[in-house]
């Protein structure tokens, strides 16, 4: 059973101690969003299906991939660090304000789409569209970095 308080600010914050699972608290604005989160946060701990999110919802992508540049790349080849260096750049200046868990496959796809068309310009203002395995390269190490992040980090 979920506890449901209100703090001192006026929000509302949910507990839920469950036998067997991590302590897990959100904080919410309304109760009824408080109630609800219990709720299904609840029944997928029952179910066999909770994910601790709370991690991968505070991290942005930002900051995980200047982790992961100096933790990971540095292990690799010299060459392959300078290419992952270049690029984290678009990478970082489509996804970098979104936490990990609000990264999802639309948003994925649609980066793959811009950069394929152009979208992003050169410095001369015309659409360079960028080559299928460019794009695949950076698709990889985004790749990567959550398979590091869920594997190592505990974020993912």
């Amino acid at each position: 059973m979920p506890t449901i308080v209100k703090t001192p600010s006026g929000t509302w914050k949910s507990v839920i101690r469950k036998t067997g699972f991590p302590t897990t608290v959100k904080t919410f604005r309304l109760k009824r969003d408080a109630e609800d989160w219990a709720r299904t946060t609840e029944d997928e701990m029952v179910r066999g299906m909770f994910v601790k999110r709370a991690p991968s919802e505070r991290l942005t992508l930002e900051a995980a991939m200047k982790r992961y540049l100096l933790e990971v790349t540095p292990t690799k080849r010299p060459f392959t660090q300078q290419g992952e260096k270049q690029r984290s750049v678009p990478l970082i200046a489509h996804f970098g304000k979104y936490a990990l868990a609000g990264i999802t496959s639309e948003l994925v796809a649609a980066y793959r789409d811009s950069r394929l068309a152009g979208e992003d310009r050169a410095k001369d203002g015309k659409p360079r569209p960028r080559a299928a395995n460019t794009v695949r390269l950076e698709l990889a190490l985004l790749g990567h970095l959550f398979t590091i992040a869920i594997k190592e980090w505990a974020s993912g």
